[in-house]
C-alpha cells in the first residue's frame, strides 16, 4: 500500500533518511512550460520511506508548518492544497502576494474585476 505526500513547497526536496535519501515532489506555485500554476503536488511513497521519513526533523518542520500533509487516499493534490499552507517564502510573488504585503502592485496590463 502506498502512501500520498501532499507539497505546496515550490522546491523539490531530498530528505536524508537512514538508508540514502527520499524525494518529494515540490514545484508548487511555479508556472510549468504551459504556464499553469499548480497550488500542490503529490509523490507516491512506501510505508518504509515514510517510516524514515517521521524521523527526520526538516521533513517535521515541514508537516507541523503546514507545507508537507500525507495521506493514505489518493486524491487532487490541488483539492488537498486548500487545506494547507498556500505557499512558502521562495515561491514567486503575485499581484495578490504584494497586495498582502502593502507593496505596490505592478502594472499588468490586465483590468481588474
Amino acid at each position: 500500500m502506498k502512501l500520498y505526500v501532499y507539497s505546496t513547497l515550490s522546491n523539490d526536496q531530498r530528505y536524508a533518511v537512514k538508508n540514502g535519501t527520499v524525494f518529494i515532489a515540490g514545484k508548487a506555485n511555479i508556472a510549468d512550460k504551459y504556464m499553469l500554476t499548480p497550488r500542490g503536488i503529490v509523490t507516491p511513497i512506501s510505508p518504509e520511506e515514510y517510516a524514515q521519513l517521521k524521523d527526520n526533523h526538516v521533513f517535521k518542520l515541514h508537516v507541523q508548518n503546514g507545507f508537507i500533509h500525507v495521506d493514505q487516499r489518493k486524491d487532487d493534490p490541488e483539492k488537498v492544497a486548500t487545506n494547507m499552507m498556500a505557499s512558502d517564502q521562495s515561491a514567486p510573488d503575485t499581484p495578490e502576494s504584494l497586495e498582502a504585503e502593502g507593496k505596490t502592485v505592478p502594472k499588468t496590463g490586465k483590468a481588474k474585476k
